[in-house]
């Protein structure tokens, strides 16, 4: 009789263990959704009081796109485009992160990579990347040259027939969209 309750036992502590694994394995999967959750809620964030910045700041804005950028900066210029930049690349390193580790969703990426590409369409904002990129993940680093090697091999491209560099039309250049 003893052997019997032992049995019954161990098979009611097996199968406790059995359910407390599946217990773990739910509550597991649901921190790992409210994490992408709060990833994609702090994005979008972020991304407003960057892009907030500019809009609260025309003259910000001006500075970003204005012809002969970043040459044409003063020192206090290129300071304020430089913080203003360095927050928003700062941003786009910890989705890229979140994004490798799995925690930021490839669709949501999708639009974040699009913004990143247009801002990387102006020479000025690109010039900045080859100053700024040592403050940066070697990860990110290396994603960001290769969009930068991609325009600049369109902008080779583009400027073979008339010789003349071509200044890009992003959001961020001189010859954006107004």
């Amino acid at each position: 009789m003893l052997d019997t309750i032992a049995t019954i036992a161990n098979i009611l502590a097996s199968a406790a263990v059995v359910l407390t694994l599946v217990f773990i394995g739910f509550q597991l999967k649901q921190n790992a959704e409210l994490t992408r959750m709060a990833a994609a809620q702090t994005s979008a964030q972020l991304m407003s009081t960057n892009l907030g910045r500019i809009i609260e700041s025309p003259d910000l804005a001006a500075l970003i796109t204005k012809d002969g950028a970043p040459n044409s900066w003063t020192r206090p210029e290129r300071l304020r485009v430089s913080n203003f930049l360095s927050a928003s690349f700062r941003h786009y390193e910890v989705l890229h992160t979140h994004r490798r580790f799995g925690v930021f969703e490839e669709e949501l990426w999708g639009g974040t990579e699009a913004r990143l590409r247009d801002s990387l369409d102006s020479v000025g904002v690109r010039e900045w990347w080859q100053d700024s990129k040592p403050f940066y993940a070697k990860s990110f680093v290396a994603y960001v040259d290769e969009i930068v090697a991609e325009w600049e091999a369109i902008e080779a491209i583009a400027g073979m027939g008339d010789g003349k560099k071509d200044e890009g039309g992003g959001l961020w250049s001189p010859n954006g969209t107004d």
